[in-house]
């Protein structure tokens, strides 16, 4: 037998036998999960392949949005809250204790991706001035920045 054609006959069997499997390892998988009770929030959320023995580890621990805010406006920024749309009140100061200096000071802001993409943005100055932006899409942000109007 020739050697060349054995380890063709083996390569065409490997493939042959991997051939099923072809769909699974060539394509990612997107799924949107539509949660439309305002009184209770989804805690878990657990996925796997047909093929997988056991559930793989749970989605919504390890999916969140991460972006960074700049300042480069000429005024501190005290306040920065992010809502998603379906919140009916701004939500808690994200930024606690910190402040964001004026001219380019930044920070990075992480938003979890179960809450969904579209945020509304709220940010208070020191001089008192707030600007609201509204339908933000988180899924897409890598940076957001404030500029002097």
């Amino acid at each position: 037998m020739n050697l060349s054609f054995f380890f063709q006959s083996v390569a065409i069997a490997t493939l042959m036998n991997l051939w099923p499997l072809a769909p699974v390892m060539a394509e990612d998988v997107v799924v949107f999960l539509e949660h439309s009770t305002s009184s209770t929030g989804i805690a878990e959320f657990y996925a796997f392949p047909e093929v997988a023995t056991r559930w793989e580890d749970n989605v919504t621990a390890q999916a969140e949005y991460v972006f960074t805010l700049t300042n480069d406006t000429s005024v501190d920024m005290l306040e920065f809250y992010a809502s998603p749309q379906t919140a009916t009140d701004w939500e808690t100061n994200i930024l606690a204790d910190k402040t964001i200096r004026a001219n380019g000071d930044w920070t990075t802001i992480t938003l979890p991706s179960s809450r969904g993409c579209l945020y509304d943005f709220l940010a208070v100055f020191a001089d008192g001035d707030k600007l609201e932006k509204y339908g933000i899409n988180v899924c897409e942000l890598e940076t957001h920045t404030y500029y002097e109007n």
